[in-house]
């Protein structure tokens, strides 16, 4: 789940800025050697259009699935309040403090208060269904998905076609969704400006709680350009997404159409402050929601 957690460092130097920057604002991070214009370019492509921005809740991305539904995290209509929380820590030697600000009391968020954007058209949520199984306390966060049904149709652009093999391992992918963006390299470059970015990657592994007999999560890794990081070939607009991309798709062509794969739950896993620091965002793992393993439920749902 992205920015499940904030934290600060209190430590001389600039690893408690860089640390936070990177908890607080992972989304559309791109390779430092490729120009920002061509993952914009990506993201506006026609079969890309189906991707939305969530406002209420504590906003993200979406999926137009049919012309009165959108798919998205549950874990962006969760509110929390926060508790501070501390954790003595070495780096580099000295001895420092880090502070998380830990979410808690959850709650659903009032979905009357959320709207789906597309094409600068803002549509009003009818109601939300997040997945029981994320809601249940022995399966919290296993199936971290949930469908909106809008007010209004939305009849100029095409839904994503959903997903309903279970062969997506190694499939090469592209995610779409909004959120911060920025330089690989250079953590202190990312800002949340919300744009509509498009990257590519390659579905490495499966992982996850298993949900009906399958893993949930599809894994990919952010790639450095020299290969030295990663589990596959760099692709030419190799990224990671997070923060604002979280309920984003993520989407692979197979023949000549394109269908809905992942939706976006989190980037940044497996966190090291010394590698950070060293490589940037190379080398971190973004992970998506299977949806070939939620499509009856999602075709139920909006029966």
């Amino acid at each position: 789940m992205v920015c499940s957690k904030q934290a600060s460092t209190r430590a001389t130097g600039t690893l408690g800025l860089a640390f936070l920057v990177f908890l607080a604002f992972v989304s559309g991070i791109i390779r430092h050697d490729v120009p920002e214009r061509k993952y914009l370019q990506l993201g506006k492509q026609k079969q890309f259009a189906c991707v939305g921005q969530i406002s209420g809740g504590s906003g993200g991305s979406c999926v137009l699935v049919s012309e009165k539904y959108v798919l998205s995290a549950a874990h962006c209509f969760i509110e929390t309040d926060t508790r501070a929380d501390t954790l003595d820590t070495l780096i580099d030697g000295k001895k420092a403090q880090m502070v998380f600000y830990v979410p808690v009391n959850p709650r659903v968020t009032d979905f009357s208060k959320v709207y789906a954007t597309f094409n600068g058209r803002s549509i009003k949520a009818k109601r939300g269904i997040i997945h029981p199984a994320y809601l249940d306390s022995l399966t919290k966060g296993s199936c971290d998905i949930a469908l909106i049904e809008l007010e209004q149709p939305v009849r100029s652009i095409g839904p994503a076609k959903l997903s309903s093999t279970f062969d997506e391992l190694h499939s090469d992918v592209t995610g779409v969704g909004y959120g911060a963006s920025g330089r690989a390299d250079k953590p202190e470059s990312v800002k949340l400006e919300h744009k509509k970015i498009a990257g590519q990657s390659v579905v490495d592994s499966l992982g996850g709680p298993e949900f009906d007999d399958h893993q949930t999560l599809l894994f990919c890794q952010f790639v450095s350009p020299d290969n030295k990081t990663g589990m596959h070939v760099a692709r030419p607009l190799e990224y990671i997404c997070g923060g604002g991309d979280s309920g984003g798709g993520l989407f692979r062509q197979k023949g000549k159409a394109w269908e809905l794969v992942g939706i976006c739950g989190g980037g940044g896993s497996g966190i090291d402050l010394q590698q950070f620091m060293k490589t940037g965002y190379y080398g971190q793992t973004m992970s998506w929601t299977r949806v070939s393993l939620f499509t009856s439920w999602i075709e139920k749902q909006m029966r």
